[in-house]
């Protein structure tokens, strides 16, 4: 059985494309363009949540902050996948429980996504 990842993406040219990636390796990707759809897709089994952090409605801190306070959803693993670089971000996201960090314009997403799932094996 492929794993299945929500990706959470308001761009959709960045969203075809780390669809692509991810898909490249068989895993099952849907997509949610803002953190309210993902919040509300987010309950149907996901192994694993790639999400933006500039978002509409809902950005990716608030999505973070809520999945980590839900009891039914605090196990899934998060990869924090964003524009903002530097490491005051990447601490906040693992200070709020994400498993991973990844800059969009780096090529590390899959390695990162990849070694979630061997964390979680």
């Amino acid at each position: 059985m492929s794993k299945k990842i929500l990706l959470v993406e308001d761009d959709l040219l960045a969203a075809r494309a780390i669809e692509s990636l991810l898909k490249s390796k068989n895993y099952e990707v849907e997509l949610a363009i803002d953190g309210e759809e993902a919040i509300g897709k987010v309950h149907e089994g996901y192994h694993c949540v790639v999400l933006d952090i500039i978002m509409p409605k809902k950005d990716g801190w608030e999505v973070l902050k809520d999945l980590k306070s839900n009891k039914r959803t605090l196990h899934i693993p998060v990869v924090v996948c964003t524009n903002l670089d530097g490491e005051q971000h990447r601490k906040r996201a693992s200070d709020m429980g994400a498993h991973g960090f990844v800059n969009k314009t780096c090529d590390n997403l899959l390695e990162v996504v990849e070694a979630v799932f061997r964390q979680a094996d």
